[in-house]
């Protein structure tokens, strides 16, 4: 069984706040329902989620505005500086080239799924993207935003009026393509098998001069950003799960929903592995409880509140069935 691919809570970026003012907290609350999201996501982008959801998201949003083409609407306002540090490592290469390849090897901290490509075509290099969920229907809106996303490199090097050489699209052409055109600047291809930014060669060697603020390491990326390839269907459901703890609102059918999949089909796929719902929720409280108590910001009562537990007693007792002592002798030990 292949794991669902995961991506960045980070790649929402101004997503949300685009659809609060451009279409009401109505549609975005539908948003947010029909993808199993949370407010406290959209605040603090913090985590990951699944690419279904991320689609699901999107494709609500669609259907609530009738269809129109979001993804051309909001690509223009997307940037990788929105994915926080992997954004200012990225920007940060000394060169366009340097920068389109740190993308590249620093991917599988962004997406578990997602891969970007780097080919030439005479004078031409053509970069481009592999999003990891490609059959979902909305897939054209979030090829968009993709490009929004990459063109945001090319023009920290190129200036903000730069435009490709040519774009090309890995799904069919839609009835209005000026749309895109009009958008990218430039011509675009259909059906070509691949998703690409085409541009010329020698502009891999255009430098966006000195960067400014403290040197960013590869290093100080994987101190900060964990790698999200899941090792097995118990990890995705506890990623999702880190983000429903955060409101409270953990239950079955949301993570499922948030899977796209049955309640069932989610008990089923975590009974394989020798797991059940409940142990992988309370292995995600324990997760968590450990974050919070060694902070030591907050009582054993508070963060047993925190994570919905209706008394600290239930809470001490899960605690030390996973860990092997109670809060707080963990809280002596790892606290600051």
């Amino acid at each position: 069984m292949s794991l669902p691919p995961m991506i960045a809570a980070k790649a929402l970026g101004p997503m949300p706040d685009f659809v609060l003012e451009q279409f009401g907290a109505r549609t975005l609350g539908k948003a947010l329902a029909a993808s199993a999201l949370t407010q406290e996501l959209i605040d603090h982008k913090k985590g990951y989620l699944p690419e279904m959801s991320f689609a699901n998201f999107v494709a609500r949003i669609c259907q609530e505005v009738g269809g129109k083409n979001v993804g051309l609407m909001w690509a223009p306002n997307l940037t990788v500086r929105d994915y926080g540090l992997w954004g200012e490592y990225v920007l940060s290469a000394p060169t366009l080239g340097q920068a389109l390849q740190r993308a590249g090897s620093i991917m599988p901290l962004h997406s578990s799924a997602d891969r970007t490509t780097l080919r030439y075509n005479g004078n031409l290099a053509c970069y481009g993207y592999r999003f990891g969920l490609r059959q979902h229907h909305v897939y054209p809106e979030i090829a968009y935003s993709a490009l929004g996303s990459m063109l945001s490199i090319f023009r920290h090097y190129l200036g903000r009026k730069w435009t490709p050489s040519a774009i090309k699209c890995d799904f069919p052409k839609p009835r209005v393509a000026d749309d895109a055109e009009i958008t990218f600047g430039c011509q675009v291809s259909w059906n070509t098998g691949r998703l690409e930014i085409c541009f010329p060669k020698v502009d891999m060697a255009t430098s966006s001069g000195p960067c400014p603020g403290k040197p960013i390491t590869v290093y100080d990326l994987h101190r900060e950003i964990a790698p999200i390839a899941p090792k097995s269907y118990a990890d995705v459901v506890i990623a999702v799960l880190r983000q429903h703890l955060d409101s409270q609102k953990v239950s079955l059918d949301r993570t499922a929903l948030a899977l796209d999949i049955g309640p069932r089909t989610l008990q089923r796929r975590l009974l394989a592995e020798g797991e059940s719902f409940r142990s992988v929720v309370n292995r995600a409280k324990v997760d968590r409880a450990k974050e919070i108590l060694a902070t030591k910001q907050f009582t054993v009562q508070e963060a047993a509140f925190e994570l919905g537990y209706e008394n600290p007693q239930n809470f001490s007792r899960a605690f030390k069935n996973q860990t092997g002592i109670t809060p707080s002798q963990y809280s002596r030990v790892k606290g600051n």
